[in-house]
């Protein structure tokens, strides 16, 4: 309700969903909850939890809706990215190199909209176990121009798949903030 604490949402998440959040986000997604609650007029239950978490994080398909990557190794410190995706409805499709996934697709990202994301935090952890598992990734970014702080998250069989929709959701969620100024 909205007396509940962070912690019992994070204990929610977890012990009900598979979905470890990270210690930094668990006031974030409690205030989500919170105002939920409160416009509920109290007490809200483990399903709406996890429908806040799908449509503040996980549902996010505007302005930018990640659809397909593809990563090559260059050699063994860097990659290239090429990411497919649809910016306000438009297909777009960006490539660029970087240490890694997260990193080639933030620099495209950043150098195609004149954009200044940074990640300062990455996790990830299996929902579930066995090779039926899916992977549950969460980013927390900031925003240099505007200095705003906030988290992505994404999940997918496929871990690449799952960082790259956690940063997508990272990357609409500052965009949603920014509309809202």
């Amino acid at each position: 309700n909205s007396q509940s604490g962070k912690g019992g949402v994070a204990f929610v998440m977890e012990t009900v969903y598979g979905y470890k959040l990270p210690k930094e986000m668990h006031r974030e997604f409690a205030d989500v909850v919170q105002r939920l609650s409160e416009e509920e007029g109290g007490e809200i239950s483990p399903e709406e939890i996890m429908a806040a978490f799908k449509h503040e994080y996980i549902a996010l398909p505007y302005p930018f809706e990640f659809k397909r990557i593809k990563v090559e190794d260059i050699d063994d410190k860097e990659c290239m990215a090429t990411v497919d995706f649809n910016y306000h409805g438009e297909p777009r499709q960006i490539s660029h190199s970087g240490n890694g996934p997260i990193d080639a697709v933030k620099q495209a990202i950043n150098e195609e909209f004149g954009l200044e994301m940074c990640v300062l935090n990455f996790s990830e952890h299996a929902l579930g176990s066995g090779s039926q598992a899916r992977a549950a990734c969460y980013i927390q970014m900031r925003d240099d121009a505007t200095g705003e702080v906030l988290f992505g998250a994404g999940d997918s069989a496929n871990i690449t798949k799952a960082s790259i929709r956690a940063f997508f959701s990272g990357l609409n969620r500052l965009a949603g903030k920014a509309r809202q100024e």
